[in-house]
C-alpha cells in the first residue's frame, strides 16, 4: 500500500501547478424523474429534495477534477392519495421492496469531471456511488453535466443535471387472498433490476 501516497501526489500536483484550487460547499438537489423501485407510489411519502456537501479537487490537469459528494434527503412532501384495498380473491406473485423516494435516505458518490475546453463553462462527469436507506441499499452509476454560472476567485456557482442508473433489489412472494384477506404466502427468489433517476442540482463552492 506504499504506492498510494505517491500516486495521490502525482495526480494532485499537475492540477495545483496550473492554478486550480479545491472547492468545498453546499449542494441542493431535486429528483425530477425516476423509475420503478426509485419512485414512490401515491400512497407513500415523497423525499425528492436533498441537501449536502461536495468537495472538488483538481487532478492531472487544470481541466479535470475529482468530485466527492454526500446528500441527505430528509424533507417529506407526504402522500397524494388514500389507502387502497387488498387485491381480489386469487393467487398473485408480488414483489416487496421499499421504494427509494418513500423514505428518507442518504447518497454518497465519487466522480471524475472533465471540462472540454478552458474557455467553456461546461463539464462532464462520470462516477459511482450508493443510496443508503431502509431496506436494500441501491448502488448506482452516474453521468452528469454542469454549467458554471459564477466563477470568482473565491466562489463558484454551478448548475447541473445528472442521470443515475440504480440497482434495485426486491423480494418476491406468491400470495393467496380470500375475502380480501391474505390466507397463504410463499417466499420466492430475490430479484434485481436496473432503474433510473434524473436529478437537477445547484452547487456553491468556496475556493479553499
Amino acid at each position: 500500500m506504499n504506492w498510494i501516497a505517491p500516486a495521490l501526489v502525482a495526480a494532485l500536483v499537475p492540477g495545483l501547478a496550473w492554478g486550480q484550487k479545491p472547492t468545498l460547499g453546499p449542494t441542493v438537489t431535486g429528483i425530477v424523474g425516476s423509475g420503478e423501485g426509485v419512485a414512490r407510489t401515491c400512497l407513500e411519502s415523497n423525499y425528492p429534495i436533498g441537501m449536502g456537501l461536495a468537495l472538488a479537487i483538481p487532478v492531472f490537469s487544470r481541466l479535470t477534477t475529482v468530485q466527492v459528494a454526500g446528500r441527505g434527503y430528509w424533507l417529506s412532501q407526504g402522500p397524494d392519495c388514500v389507502d387502497g384495498f387488498p387485491p381480489p380473491d386469487g393467487t398473485y406473485v408480488q414483489e416487496d421492496r421499499i421504494n427509494l423516494l418513500s423514505r428518507s435516505f442518504v447518497t454518497t458518490d465519487v466522480r471524475l469531471a472533465v471540462r472540454p475546453g478552458e474557455q467553456l463553462p461546461m463539464s462532464l462527469a462520470l462516477g459511482g456511488g450508493a443510496a443508503w436507506h431502509e431496506g436494500y441499499d441501491l448502488p448506482y452509476v452516474v453521468l452528469g453535466t454542469g454549467f458554471t454560472a459564477v466563477d470568482q476567485p473565491y466562489l463558484r456557482l454551478q448548475l447541473g443535471v445528472e442521470y443515475q442508473w440504480l440497482r434495485v433489489t426486491g423480494d418476491r412472494f406468491r400470495r393467496t387472498f380470500q375475502d380480501f384477506q391474505l390466507v397463504s404466502e410463499e417466499s420466492l427468489e430475490r430479484v434485481h433490476r436496473w432503474s433510473h433517476a434524473v436529478v437537477f442540482g445547484v452547487y456553491l463552492g468556496f475556493v479553499l
